[in-house]
């Protein structure tokens, strides 16, 4: 009971790691300033430095089904995020070649591939807990090595590193119900991302 109790606190690393994020991006959006809210905007790239720290060490046959359950905690919360940030950049993007100002056209795609990197560098640093599982189940011979290194390199992809964990989460048996909620999600917002694009668009060309 004490050993499962202790196993369990692992989650607090998973779930500070995605508070983080938010917590950043509301500070962008609020404007505040000063040491604490600079240490906020940082505290997601902080945060997973201390991520790839414990999954290294904690890298044991013991905390593998708390390996796949950190990595869904983490990629799926983060889906809301990457919808918001996903519809963002796109407009930002689509705005430097429709908008008539000059140095739109250089702002709207600098802006957009800023977003991009903030973005991939979240979920690069969101991934440690897949990346373990996925050693843990190769050393077990759950799975071969040429899966392994598949598994690992769809991590540092936009969407795909959620399929990835989806797939994972249903092979393991584990986090069942939640991987298909947020496939109903994930469906539901890419169809609300390309209808507000287009009503974007339709705006911009109409004005």
């Amino acid at each position: 009971m004490e050993e499962a109790k202790k196993l369990n606190r692992f989650y607090i690393f998973p779930i500070l790691y995605v508070l983080s994020v938010y917590m950043a991006i509301s500070n962008i959006f609020t404007g505040n300033k000063g040491l604490l809210y600079s240490l906020m905007f940082l505290s997601p790239f902080i945060l997973g430095i201390l991520n790839i720290v414990v999954c290294v060490r904690c890298c044991k046959p013991q905390y593998r089904d708390i390996m796949i359950t950190s990595a869904a905690i983490v990629k799926y919360c983060m889906v809301p995020f990457f919808v918001m940030g996903g519809f963002f950049t796109t407009c930002t993007f689509i705005s430097g070649f429709v908008i008539p100002v000059p140095p739109m056209i250089i702002i709207g795609p600098s802006i957009a591939l800023m977003l991009c990197i903030a973005g991939w560098l979240i979920v690069a640093f969101g991934s440690p807990y897949v990346i373990s599982y996925t050693v843990l189940c190769q050393r077990e011979g759950k799975t071969s090595k040429g899966m392994a290194v598949l598994h690992i390199i769809l991590q540092f992809f936009f969407t795909l590193d959620v399929i990835d964990v989806i797939c994972l989460s249903f092979k393991a048996r584990r986090n069942v119900k939640m991987s298909v909620a947020v496939i109903v999600l994930m469906a539901v917002s890419v169809i609300l991302i390309i209808a507000l694009v287009l009503f974007v668009l339709l705006q911009i060309i109409i004005i």
